[in-house]
């Protein structure tokens, strides 16, 4: 059995690293999504990424869903009045959390 350990600062670089990401590039929820940009910002890549990158995925997007009090992030971020601002802090919130 592998045990994996993916700090918290680890966890809030990745939130930080996403929201800049979608800050430069421009969030848009289908064509540059939230899930798309943690897995960047983690270094994740779907069937070949690490699984220390993996596991930082995965716990920047629970992180993100507890900011969003336990909303799915796909019908959230994808809501028609949803702007690039609310996504931004949402996930600089999500990231302060962790780090708390």
């Amino acid at each position: 059995m592998v045990t994996l350990s993916v700090t918290r600062s680890r966890v809030a670089a990745v939130l930080r690293a996403t929201a800049d990401l979608l800050e430069a590039e421009g969030w848009h929820p289908e064509r540059n999504s939230v899930i798309f940009a943690i897995d960047r910002a983690a270094g994740y890549v779907p069937g070949k990424g690490s699984v220390d990158a993996e596991e930082a995925t995965l716990q920047a997007w629970d992180a993100l869903v507890t900011q969003l009090d336990e909303e799915l992030v796909v019908p959230w971020e994808r809501d028609p009045r949803r702007t690039q601002t609310q996504v931004l802090h949402a996930i600089r919130s999500a990231a302060e959390a962790v780090s708390a």
